[in-house]
Formats: C-alpha cells, sequence, structure tokens
C-alpha cells in the first residue's frame, strides 16, 4: 500500500468525527495564537522599551563630564567647545543619515513652588528646537503648548506635579534651585552656596503615563536655566538620538575618537541606562521561558490528542493488523493524521494569531487595566505596548509548531504499530 494512500486514509479519519477535529483543531491552534501574541507583544514590548527609555533619558548616546554617571554632581559641566564640536562631527555627511537629533541639556534639581504646596524637581534647561528631535515629553503635552526658541521663560511640568501644586494652565511659580559652580573654576565664598530662585509661567503641561516623570521632571528654556544657575554658555550634557539603536557603539566610538584627550565620558544607553540594560536582559529571558512554555503547552496537546485516538481505535488498528496492513504502514498513516491535524491547527492559529496581532499592533495592550495607573516608578516605558510581530518570527512559530508536532507524533505512531493480535479484536 503507497504512502499517499495511507495519507489519504489517515485524512479521512480526522473527518469521521468532524466535530472532535474541529474542536481539537481549535484548541492546537489557540497554542499558535498565543504563542503569535506573546511573541508580538515581547518584540514590541522590547522596542518600545528602548525607544521610550532612551527618549525619555539620556538617548542612545549620552556625553557628559567625566565622572557625571557615579555622582550626578550639578558641578559637573561639559567643557567648552564640546557642544559645538560633537554637533559639527554628528552632521558630517558619513552621520546624516545615522542620527536624528542631537540636544544640550543642563540638568539641576530644585524646588518648585505654588501658593499652594511645593515639590522637589529634577530640572532641565533645553533648547526647545532640539528637545522636540530627541525626547518624547513634547510630543505629550496634554494641556497648553511645548516651549518654542522665541520663548525666553516659562516652564513646562507634569501632570502629577500639576496636581500636587495644585497649578494650572498659565499659573505662576517659583523655581527655587543652588547656584552652580563649575568644578574647572575657582570657588569663592559667595559661589556655589547662594540659592537661586525665578519666577516662572506654566504655559505647557504634560503626561507621560510614568509617575516618576510626571511627578518630578520639569523642562525650561537653556538660557533662562543658565542665567538661575550662573553658568552662562555651559551644559551638563549632550543626549543624541539615532534612527537605529544598533548604531549607538559606532556613534559613540567615532565621538572618543574626535574628543580624544578632553575630560568627558560618551556613553551608549546600556551604560548610561544600566537599569532599562538589566531590564532589557531579563525580558529577554522571560521571553525564552514564556515560548518554551507555550511551546510545551502545544506539544502537550497534541501527544495527548494523537495518543487518545490511537488508544480508542484499539480494534481498528487490529482489525488493520489482522487484514495485512504492515506495522510501518500504521505508524505512517497515523504520522499523516497527525500532521493534518497540525496543519489544520496551524491554518486557524495563523487567522486567529494575525487578527489578534493587528488589534494589539494599532490598539495596544494598556498596563494600566492591570496596575490601576500606577506603574512601578522605577521602570522607564510606555504604559501602552504596541505587537510587533516580523515575517521571520511568524516562520519561525510557525516551524517550531510544526516540527514539535511532527517530533512529538512518533510516539502514537509507535504504539499503533506495536498493536498486538489477537488482543486488540477482544470486545469488551
Amino acid at each position: 500500500m503507497g504512502i499517499l494512500l495511507l495519507v489519504k486514509i489517515g485524512w479521512r479519519n480526522l473527518w469521521r468525527n468532524p466535530r472532535g477535529t474541529l474542536l481539537t483543531a481549535l484548541a492546537l491552534g489557540l497554542g499558535l495564537t498565543l504563542l503569535l501574541i506573546s511573541l508580538g507583544l515581547l518584540d514590541g514590548s522590547h522596542e518600545q522599551m528602548v525607544g521610550n527609555g532612551v527618549r525619555f533619558g539620556t538617548g542612545h548616546v549620552v556625553i557628559q563630564a567625566e565622572g557625571y554617571q557615579d555622582t550626578g554632581s550639578p558641578n559637573l559641566l561639559l567643557p567648552a567647545g564640546v557642544v559645538s564640536t560633537t554637533g559639527e562631527f554628528l552632521h558630517t555627511e558619513a552621520l546624516k543619515h545615522v542620527v536624528r537629533g542631537v540636544s544640550p541639556r543642563l540638568l539641576a534639581s530644585g524646588l518648585l513652588s505654588s501658593a499652594v504646596n511645593a515639590s522637589g524637581v529634577s530640572m532641565m534647561g533645553v533648547i526647545p528646537k532640539e528637545e522636540r528631535a530627541v525626547s518624547l515629553i513634547p510630543q505629550r503635552i496634554v494641556e497648553g503648548n511645548y516651549l518654542n526658541d522665541d520663548q525666553q521663560s516659562g516652564v513646562v511640568i507634569g501632570t502629577e506635579l500639576a496636581r500636587k501644586l495644585e497649578v494650572k494652565l498659565g499659573a505662576k511659580v517659583v523655581l527655587m534651585t543652588q547656584a552652580v559652580q563649575p568644578l574647572d573654576t575657582e570657588a569663592t565664598d559667595a559661589g556655589g552656596e547662594d540659592m537661586q530662585s525665578t519666577l516662572l509661567r506654566v504655559t505647557g503641561i504634560f503626561r507621560t503615563g510614568i509617575q516618576a516623570i510626571d511627578a518630578h521632571v520639569i523642562q525650561l528654556p537653556l538660557p533662562e536655566a543658565q542665567a538661575l544657575l550662573g553658568v552662562p554658555g555651559q551644559v551638563t550634557q549632550v543626549a543624541v538620538l539615532l534612527k537605529r539603536e544598533g548604531d549607538s557603539l559606532m556613534v559613540a566610538r567615532g565621538l572618543r575618537k574626535q574628543l580624544t584627550g578632553v575630560r568627558i565620558e560618551i556613553l551608549p544607553w546600556r551604560e548610561s541606562m544600566p537599569t532599562l540594560a538589566q531590564l532589557f536582559v531579563l525580558d529577554e529571558a522571560f521571553n525564552y521561558v514564556m515560548n518554551g512554555v507555550v511551546l510545551a503547552m502545544v506539544g502537550l496537546g497534541i501527544l495527548n490528542t494523537i495518543l487518545m485516538r490511537v488508544i480508542e481505535r484499539r480494534y481498528e488498528f487490529g482489525l488493520c493488523s489482522a487484514l495485512g496492513l504492515q506495522p510501518v504502514q500504521l505508524a505512517v498513516m497515523i504520522i499523516g493524521e497527525s500532521l493534518a491535524l497540525t496543519a489544520i491547527s496551524l491554518a486557524l492559529g495563523l487567522v486567529l494569531g494575525l487578527s489578534a496581532q493587528h488589534y494589539f499592533a494599532t490598539a495596544g495592550l494598556d498596563l494600566r487595566w492591570f496596575f490601576h495607573s500606577s506603574l512601578p516608578t522605577a521602570l522607564v516605558f510606555d504604559p501602552i505596548i504596541y505587537s510587533r510581530l516580523s515575517l521571520t518570527r511568524i516562520a519561525s512559530s510557525v516551524g517550531i509548531v510544526f516540527l514539535t508536532a511532527t517530533i512529538i507524533s512518533f510516539y502514537p505512531a509507535l504504539k499503533a504499530a506495536r498493536t498486538e493480535l489477537p488482543g486488540a479484536l477482544k470486545v469488551f
């Protein structure tokens, strides 16, 4: 009896009980659906974690004074000329299609107070036009407008900070901070010790969904911040945003060569934001574990289904053996059945999985449904995760499930091939 005939018989056997076959295929297809959903969301979260992390943080590459990464001292400022040299290098023809934005920043801590309350804040002096290309905060304005280059004064704050201070758009607030004494200048009796304050008007309110940012970060024009801190023309760091995360090491190496001999540190995002990098590695490990669990569920489902079919049809196999069907032919017939069932399951799984993938790719999964708007403050990510599933991922998932089903089907096929006569013909 030819293999094609055995496969044809196996296909007919599947439809002797169409409802059972379809229910089994649906159950197994849900396994592939779950695998595709988990892969899409995990890949999407990885992409967003890096993308949002660098845009809410220091960019793909950051240039800052030597020692700032360890101490965070506001007195550590970039030497004169670093900003202009960095800008010239990053805007060369070779890097024009690599760099998305470059933003100088002046960072310090301070106290922001209203007529009702006060709160400690992380102050960030920025050039509005440059910051728009690097940070996500300008895109998250929910009231008013972001800063503009013609604006000499003003401040944008987060929704949580606005709620705590009980201020609205257009309200006046007072920012108090300590004047900076650059370490490359000689300290005076008053320098670095004076408390400075300025009156600012709230021109915009942003909401990122990240409590640590919405409650503590404020942005104001760079000249205003420099005047307040007493460091005209100086900045703390330069944040560089790239079009592709994979170019961060290459750009960092190029900047180090360009700025050799200057007391600065040039760090890619994995070094400037180690917590984010560790979280990324942890997510990768979790990804592998989740995929293994889902594959195990799919494999056990296929094994259980085919094995139960073999046990229930013991009399049928005994009769086939009595009529002259060889054990190898029985095994081929069972393998053909399992592969046909797997093919139906994969088709259903692809339809359901890609439909779910399309939904999560467009609408996203809002984690605030699970955390009730109280996300962990140590994490820097967008609370809405959008699925990202490549054709490679889809093909590899289908291939792995099909290969798993093929391997698992050998055990039920071996059990069918070992059907013994005359015991298999006994009717109880």
